[in-house]
């Protein structure tokens, strides 16, 4: 655990068996709030972190989307703390309070026995499920966290803007850095609702906030936020183009994973490796299907 920025710590936590990091986030202050809960096998992980704080509640659970990886604790954490509210966008919402859809996509994504590995998602309930609006600012103490809903990745991303520190909660909207190319972030696409278009609209209204910093929340914390987010759009647009390519050439989705990472080695220098790969193919596939293209 380490403080990134002033009253903000960092937690990173692994699951054997699976190759991404989950960081999440910690704000002591009042009421405290978690940000980037993650899935529910790191719980004992954000637990000892509070602890080592001090931090005997969380008045606020706040998961950039409902994917598994960023809110499957979130139900867990509601149980643990009955008086927190769980900000999620209202199109996820639903999904958190009966989360039977969230539970099947998550078998899809991760095979029938993700619980085995991640940990199981549980229900929230209904009255501490709370929706902010683009643009609605929290404010803890001093601290003011300000949402905006960032589309594109999925349609119930957001982004939270600490305006004290002014480092961005970025979630997924600005993809992830690969370790070893911390400059290079590649677009974390996801089947079935990624959208190019509206990814790279949003990362465009991402930059326009002016961040310091960005929150990763599968890698660490940038620093360079202008070049970050336009290596970001760069990287969406070029395996966009690889892919679409190789679709129309008829090429299978096992030959069209080993080009992107070919690529990836050739041009970011690093191998890929620990990074499912196969699902950003599948997340872009979904997308120009959707479009027709292939």
């Amino acid at each position: 655990m380490e403080e990134v920025a002033a009253g903000i710590y960092r937690i990173e936590a692994e699951i054997p068996k699976v190759d991404s990091v989950f960081a999440v986030y910690l704000i002591r202050e009042g009421k405290g709030a978690i940000i980037e809960p993650g899935p529910t096998a790191i719980l004992p992980a954000i637990l000892e972190a509070m602890q080592r704080l001090g931090m005997k509640e969380a008045g606020y659970i706040i998961p950039t989307h409902i994917h598994l990886d960023h809110a499957g604790a979130a139900g867990n954490l509601s149980r643990l703390f009955p008086q927190a509210k769980v900000m999620v966008h209202p199109k996820g919402a639903k999904h958190l309070i009966d989360p039977s859809r969230l539970i099947e996509s998550s078998r899809m994504a991760f095979g029938d026995d993700f619980e085995v590995l991640y940990g199981p998602i549980l229900p929230v309930a209904e009255s501490q499920v709370k929706t902010p609006e683009d643009g609605e600012v929290l404010a803890i103490n001093d601290r003011k966290l300000r949402f905006i809903y960032a589309p594109g990745h999925a349609p119930h991303h957001m982004a939270i803007l600490d305006e004290k520190t002014m480092g961005l909660f970025s979630g997924e909207a600005l993809g992830a850095p690969l370790r070893g190319a911390a400059s290079s972030p590649i677009p974390m696409a996801a089947p079935p609702s990624f959208d190019i278009e509206v990814s790279l609209e949003t990362m465009e209204r991402l930059r326009q906030l002016r961040p310091r910093l960005l929150f990763y929340s599968h890698d660490g914390v940038g620093t360079r936020p202008d070049e970050l987010i336009s290596a970001a759009e760069e990287n969406t647009r070029v395996f966009g183009d690889i892919i679409l390519k190789s679709l129309q050439a008829g090429q299978s989705r096992p030959e069209i994973t080993r080009e992107i990472r070919e690529h990836i080695s050739r041009n970011l220098g690093v191998s890929g490796e620990g990074v499912e790969l196969w699902m950003i193919v599948a997340g872009f596939i979904a997308y120009f299907q959707k479009k027709g293209l292939a």
